[in-house]
């Protein structure tokens, strides 16, 4: 029977993503309402929305392992904890970020603030959820939002096609998500994981749950930028605005991963079903992503590339997890490749919403500032962005004493831990194959001359130093410190 205490108690596990509700809803009513002309009131709102959420969420630290809530659909863990501190920060700089960007391009509209809002609430229930409907209402809310903020630019013919492909491939990965559910239900008789783990732990390799698992690895590689389901990633990061790009980077990927964690730890018995994909996938997406990265003379492109390596390497870690089994000094492979995970995914929120805040502080209002070109000479231009961009580049890259390293080495050192020798020496050669492009951007950065006079705008950019100064602050502080986040990142344990 559901009592108030019950209730009282389910909606409590979700404070934090029923508060960014509560201010999307602010936002949308004062647009119309009350603050018409002045939208940085938007903005302002998001911001007391996105830490007052940050600071319920630390508060709970360190996190308490096995609670559920909405009868046992919701995880109260620290997984699901985690995933809402890294969303959370990741609304916080994109929603400054947003602030110096959206008037620049005349895009000053309180609807941004409400997406990005509610896109994080989803994000949260993906980190959180414990049943795959739960998990494909969170995606879905998620999926949405980051379809309309792609589009926003509705000038822009560039940003329509953008909004367009990622809809569309995206309806496509739902549909194989929702379909692999259905498979998993047949088969188990449940969408709960607690319920499928069980059946799992049987060793039961029915081909409905096969196929189930085979289809929901397609959905959510879609949604992480994972080969050979990235083709949507250049293009839209690309055409999108650069603060939308900026939170659909690091947003998506989290709640992508920390849902794959989730589902893959409670099918770890089955593991012999989904390694070897997981394996594969990894080695492809970091070789191509790589590769293809290297080409690009269009940093959003490049970043857009990037990001696809990226996936590679975490997809190295969720490989490592399957090994549930193997320990060293008292710490399992398991252990350390979701520690892994959490902390590479902090990692990747500072390093890319840096990168892309660096774009937004050089682009003005007829200027959106996208190539290498248009980064030619910037250390005598603008010192303040070019030294961000060089500390963001140097993580990206996986140079020490950055935050970067760290977290390549974690996984490098997980996989080493469950035996996947293999895949930690792809990491490291497709590792070193990347800082080439990153130091490609470090050498225009500040040995070349402009081919032409780029200007750098003398506008309003508060929001997007305060990111550039917490993004290279917390890339440098975490890179030497790393356990400062230990409380936050040992997951699952």
């Amino acid at each position: 029977m559901l009592t108030s205490a019950h209730m009282a108690a389910d909606l409590a596990a979700i404070k934090p993503a029923l508060i960014l509700c509560g201010a999307a809803c602010v936002v949308l009513l004062g647009d119309v309402f009350v603050w018409r002309r002045t939208k940085a009131l938007s903005a302002l709102v998001a911001l007391a929305g996105a830490l007052w959420a940050l600071a319920v969420l630390l508060q709970r630290v360190p996190f308490a392992e096995g609670g559920t809530a909405f009868a046992g659909g919701v995880a109260t863990d620290s997984l699901a904890g985690a995933g809402a501190i890294a969303l959370s920060i990741t609304l916080l700089l994109a929603v400054l970020l947003a602030w110096t960007y959206l008037p620049n391009r005349n895009l000053n509209y309180g609807e941004y603030y409400a997406l990005l809002l509610f896109s994080v609430c989803g994000g949260m229930l993906m980190a959180s959820a414990q049943d795959l409907i739960v998990l494909f209402l969170g995606l879905e809310v998620l999926s949405f939002a980051l379809y309309v903020l792609a589009g926003f630019e509705r000038a822009s013919e560039r940003s329509d096609e953008a909004s367009i492909k990622y809809f569309l491939l995206g309806a496509f990965a739902s549909a194989f998500f929702l379909y692999g559910v259905a498979l998993l239900y047949g088969a188990t008789g449940s969408t709960n994981l607690a319920a499928i783990a069980s059946v799992a732990a049987t060793g039961s390799r029915s081909p409905m749950i096969l196929g189930g698992v085979g289809l929901i690895l397609v959905g959510m590689g879609f949604k992480a930028g994972v080969v050979p389901f990235h083709q949507w990633t250049p293009d839209v990061y690309e055409g999108a605005p650069t603060s939308a790009t900026a939170y659909m980077a690091a947003g998506a990927k989290i709640g992508a991963f920390t849902a794959l964690v989730r589902i893959l730890a409670a099918l770890v018995p089955l593991e012999s079903a989904w390694l070897l994909p997981v394996q594969m996938l990894a080695v492809l997406t970091m070789v191509f992503g790589n590769l293809l990265a290297m080409q690009q003379r269009n940093v959003k492109r490049l970043l857009a590339y990037s990001s696809v390596a990226h996936a590679g390497y975490l997809l190295v870690a969720l490989a490592a997890m399957a090994h549930k089994g193997h320990s060293v000094a008292g710490t399992t492979a398991f252990d350390m490749a979701t520690s892994a995970i959490v902390f590479y995914l902090f990692a990747y929120v500072f390093m890319t919403l840096g990168a892309f805040g660096v774009l937004v502080y050089l682009s003005a209002r007829d200027l959106d500032c996208q190539t290498l070109d248009d980064l030619r000479g910037l250390v005598r231009r603008a010192p303040l962005a070019a030294y961000a961009m060089l500390f963001f580049m140097l993580s990206l890259g996986g140079i020490p004493p950055t935050m970067g390293f760290f977290g390549k080495w974690m996984i490098f050192l997980a996989a080493l831990k469950a035996g996947e020798v293999g895949l930690a020496i792809v990491l490291a050669l497709t590792s070193a194959l990347a800082v080439y492009y990153y130091l490609k951007v470090v050498w225009v950065i500040a040995f070349e001359e402009p081919k032409k006079a780029v200007p750098v705008s003398g506008e309003a950019r508060i929001g997007a130093v305060a990111t550039l100064l917490v993004s290279a602050a917390a890339t440098i502080l975490f890179g030497v410190f790393p356990f400062l986040l230990t409380p936050i990142v040992d997951v699952l344990r």
